[in-house]
């Protein structure tokens, strides 16, 4: 059964002129006419948004949508040397990750940059005590309860799970020291003219927001930072079509996915803080 629902203008522009880009576990995704940023217009309330985001379980017309994935250790190196190429050479950074689920991006910039004070926070408590129990520096937390200022904030791969990015924008804009960063990793989604285009399930609704390259600079600009950085990764390589066809096998319909053709992107941000 699906959570109460409320409608919604486009998170990005807030233009409320749209047409339907793709149905999953009985929601929408609608792609705005004027910004062509992809969100869910109908979808659940703010406070069952909250509450999915503790509990790590997302209520569909099919039943539920959990979200509670264990840690990933091959996410460790990988984000290290993500972090090395954006980061290689600053001291003595203090870094909060927020929506740091399992730890592992927090481990990755412990790796990347040794002398970093580095913490993450994280609604859901299943995975902060899994992330505690390997000694990763976790706590239970929101961002509203968040004390003290940064040098950088990361938020990877939360973006498109927060309904209200100007009003969390201002949050995290508000915990970075002057001329702090905020790194972001998402994907290009408001870039797609066609769901054909993007890898995968889109997660609907763990997943509210799929925003592209000039609309997420448009947004930071609006909460303050005027000069952004980004880096765009392609995710369809040869593994991917043959991890695709595997599903696709297991699911009782095989399908071929051809490598190197596909217009999604995994973008990284470094967005400056203003003064």
């Amino acid at each position: 059964m699906q959570a109460r629902l409320e409608t919604v203008d486009c998170p990005c522009c807030e233009g409320d002129g749209h047409r339907h880009w793709a149905s999953e576990n009985g929601y929408n995704a609608v792609k705005c006419a004027g910004c062509g940023t992809v969100y869910i217009r109908e979808r659940p309330r703010a406070e069952d948004i909250s509450a999915a985001a503790r509990d790590g379980v997302h209520p569909t017309e099919d039943g539920t949508l959990d979200q509670r994935l264990h840690r990933q250790g091959w996410k460790v190196p990988f984000y290290a040397g993500i972090v090395r190429r954006f980061f290689e050479g600053e001291k003595g950074l203090s870094w909060l990750d927020v929506g740091a689920g399992n730890g592992e991006f927090v481990e990755a910039v412990q790796r990347a940059l040794p002398d970093v004070q580095a913490l993450g926070i994280d609604p859901m408590e299943v995975k902060v005590a899994r992330a505690q129990q390997r000694g990763v520096p976790i706590t239970a937390q929101t961002l509203e309860e968040v004390t003290g200022s940064y040098d950088v904030i990361s938020i990877i791969n939360v973006f498109s799970h927060i309904p209200d990015f100007q009003h969390f924008g201002g949050l995290i804009r508000a915990r970075l020291k002057p001329g702090g960063s905020l790194f972001i990793e998402t994907g290009n989604g408001g870039d797609l003219p066609s769901r054909a285009d993007y890898p995968g399930e889109l997660l609907l609704p763990d997943h509210l927001v799929f925003s592209g390259i000039e609309q997420m600079k448009q947004t930071l600009g609006r909460l303050g930072f005027g000069r952004v950085e980004h880096w765009s990764r392609r995710t369809d390589h040869p593994l991917w079509a043959a991890k695709q066809l595997v599903k696709s096998t297991l699911k009782g319909k095989p399908k071929v996915f051809v490598p190197w053709t596909r217009q999604f992107r995994t973008v990284f941000y470094r967005a400056y803080l203003d003064g």
